[in-house]
């Protein structure tokens, strides 16, 4: 039985991260960076623009609602939710301790 999409995100996702060290091509700034094959990959284009939403908040170890929300801008905290269980399906998340999600590498991104 598939777990059920919260109605509203919560008001702080804790992030931790997983990827290996900052890669030659990275995208971004400093710290703040996520792989661009990222848009290569087979995933709905909202799934593509939160993981690299998500990247970019790793450093900060948490993303707010607000912060989530504008990624997607115009989607429900449903379509948020989907989006991220879609990443969680593909690797390139998983859910972490505290409640949260672990960021992959697109490297180990699964089919």
């Amino acid at each position: 039985m598939a777990a059920e999409r919260p109605a509203t995100l919560p008001e702080v996702t804790p992030l931790e991260e997983a990827r290996p060290g900052r890669p030659e091509n990275a995208v971004g700034i400093g710290e703040f960076w996520y792989e661009p094959e990222v848009w290569t990959l087979p995933l709905s284009p909202a799934s593509r623009v939160l993981y690299a939403s998500l990247c970019s908040f790793v450093p900060n170890g948490k993303i707010n609602r607000r912060d989530l929300r504008n990624a997607l801008s115009e989607s429900t905290d449903a379509e948020v939710s989907g989006a991220l269980e879609d990443l969680v399906r593909h690797g390139l998340l998983e859910h972490s301790a505290r409640g949260g999600y672990t960021v992959r590498s697109v490297e180990d991104f699964r089919g």
